[in-house]
């Protein structure tokens, strides 16, 4: 049994990776079937059940590439063969809004975390590796049309992986944005860094949850909106990659 995902029983090929236990319980209850807890072990609750048929696992990673890094790593020894991580972010494109979705081409590695995971796989090469953290290219296909075919409002682009919540000034997420990138988050780069090191697929997606011009966020009921939709979209796509 893991050190930290104390699950004794292997979890399904596709793990959705929310960083917060309450969203996790919100999903097992309301979009999986039959649905039961896996584990509770310091609140990071992981939950297994099904959706149309197919066995789907959630399980909480917390805040930030750290604690991500270890629920991963777990997870792979327990079967996990495909990662998605669902999560929400702060925009700087003018264009989102809201509740809206992100699909996750790249993330960019502006955290230690994911650069501290290439950095160890690479010791003793001369190269410095700027590695690309991308999605899987055949998951994006299917949620960009599963997303045109709900009607859902999404956007396609890179985010930047951060270790802080707090503390960053306007001018670095106006440079940010002349770079092409679309929003900020924690983890995905994290969860990206760590499949490609063990050559399983995985992709990130997110909710808009707070529009960084002006430091708005969204209400609780336009956030639950775009996380459920999300989610429909991510196990859609997922199931479709893998048959």
């Amino acid at each position: 049994m893991p050190i930290h995902v104390r699950c004794s029983s292997p979890v399904a090929p596709i793990v959705l990776l929310p960083g917060d236990p309450d969203r996790a319980r919100w999903i097992a209850q309301n979009i999986l079937e039959h649905a039961q807890c896996t584990t509770e072990y310091r609140q990071m609750l992981g939950f297994t059940g099904t959706y149309n048929g197919s066995p789907i696992s959630i399980q909480t990673t917390g805040m930030g590439g750290p604690s991500a890094a270890i629920v991963c790593e777990e997870l792979i020894t327990l079967g996990a063969k495909f990662f998605i991580r669902i999560g929400t972010c702060g925009a700087m494109n003018p264009d989102m809004n809201p509740g809206d979705l992100m699909l996750v081409t790249a993330a960019c590695m502006a955290d230690g975390t994911s650069r501290e995971i290439i950095r160890a796989h690479m010791e003793g090469s001369s190269l410095d590796l700027g590695f690309p953290a991308t999605s899987d290219f055949e998951f994006l296909k299917y949620a960009a049309d599963e997303a045109n075919r709900l009607q859902i409002p999404y956007h396609l682009g890179k985010v930047a992986s951060l270790d802080r919540f707090y503390g960053h000034e306007n001018a670095t997420y106006e440079k940010l944005a002349r770079l092409g990138i679309c929003a900020v988050e924690m983890e995905a780069a994290t969860v990206l860094c760590i499949a490609a090191l063990h050559n399983i697929r995985a992709a990130a997606m997110m909710t808009v949850s707070d529009l960084l011009d002006g430091q708005k966020r969204a209400d609780e009921n336009t956030i639950l909106m775009g996380v459920e939709r999300m989610v429909r979209v991510a196990i859609h796509a997922a199931q479709k990659s893998l048959k």
